[in-house]
């Protein structure tokens, strides 16, 4: 609140001890895929930090600072599915302090990683492990953190990134991951060499492997892919049983997409994760996309799955919508050759 800014930076101005510096920490989290955010998402999550940061820069402008430290996060250097809000409110405060900068004031933006013992991730262990299990590595300790951060003031430096990661992981479940400007770290970590070797394993199954064979093997791959999203142990996976219900969300649906095309070589809809999606049926439904063909009694089904999934978003289309929708889920695109 502008009014209870200002009413703190006066009483400042009239004690002893001038103001120095000033931390800008605050934050809210407010997840959803883009196409779900509203209008009142984005300013609940945008508000604290630019908002914020802006009251704050308009109160300081005229003081000499030591340091004006912003907390962004490192999800502005690879995005990160769900957040688009929060992304977009830290990217605000890292222009603002390149704007400072440029104007002679003292300004930085620091891009955490996951901080394992304070903040909101220590409160929300559920939330913390996800995002460890997405960038690998493991998350800090506040006092390695803070050491990072009096570096960056004694340097001088400006939306650096601090953070621990797992190279695979991360490019396993972002495909921004892929973006030229990370080309150096792709190459170091063998990410393409990794990529071909698994295309050549799967086009080797399609020729050693019967279909009863290759379903097998491709469930325990799915098992694998699923019980890493969910950080289950594989013996409580029913291949059965609807995805949902082992509770695969719309955000993990996403990194099991994005899982399956790298280990397949297959794209499919993320509405493919259906509610009566299991990982037998994902077997059958790739099988036969690697086959090049598709299951005969699929005629009607894309409509259907389309109906069902977008009525249970909230999303209304017309017909003429929802049969483009099906028409996408009944023919992905098809990478293997």
């Amino acid at each position: 609140d502008e009014a209870q800014l200002r009413s703190v930076f006066e009483r400042i101005a009239t004690s002893a001890y001038p103001l120095r510096g000033l931390v800008h920490a605050a934050t809210v989290i407010d997840d959803s895929l883009i196409r779900n955010l509203d209008a009142e998402q984005l300013q609940r999550v945008l508000e604290p930090k630019a908002k914020g940061a802006q009251y704050l820069h308009q109160l300081t402008r005229e003081l000499e600072l030591d340091f004006f430290v912003m907390f962004s996060s490192a999800t502005t250097l690879f995005g990160n599915p769900g957040q688009a809000n929060y992304v977009a409110a830290n990217h605000w405060l890292e222009a603002l302090a390149r704007y400072r900068r440029a104007q002679g004031l003292a300004a930085t933006a620091v891009l955490w990683g996951a901080i394992d013992d304070v903040g909101f991730l220590a409160r929300n262990e559920q939330i913390k492990d996800a995002l460890q299990s997405r960038m690998g590595g493991a998350a800090l300790r506040a006092e390695v953190a803070l050491s990072h951060l009096e570096q960056m003031l004694l340097n001088g430096d400006d939306g650096t990134g601090v953070l621990e990661l797992e190279w695979k992981a991360l490019s396993r479940f972002l495909p921004s991951a892929a973006s030229p400007r990370f080309l150096e770290l792709v190459r170091a970590h063998g990410g393409d060499q990794e990529d071909d070797n698994d295309a050549e394993d799967i086009q080797r199954m399609l020729v050693e492997l019967d279909d009863a064979q290759l379903l097998e093997r491709f469930a325990e791959l799915l098992k694998h892919e699923v019980c890493e999203i969910l950080r289950l142990p594989a013996a409580r996976l029913d291949t059965q049983r609807p995805l949902q219900e082992l509770g695969l969300d719309s955000l993990m649906s996403v990194e099991l997409i994005v899982a399956l095309e790298e280990r397949f070589g297959v794209r499919l809809p993320v509405m493919e994760l259906s509610e009566s999606s299991s990982i037998d049926k994902l077997s059958v439904r790739i099988l036969s996309l690697l086959r090049g063909e598709a299951p005969a009694n699929e005629s009607s089904a894309p409509a259907a799955m389309a109906e069902s999934v977008l009525a249970s978003h909230g999303t209304h289309m017309t017909h003429e919508q929802v049969a483009a929708v099906a028409e996408s889920v009944a023919t992905p695109n098809r990478l293997i050759q």
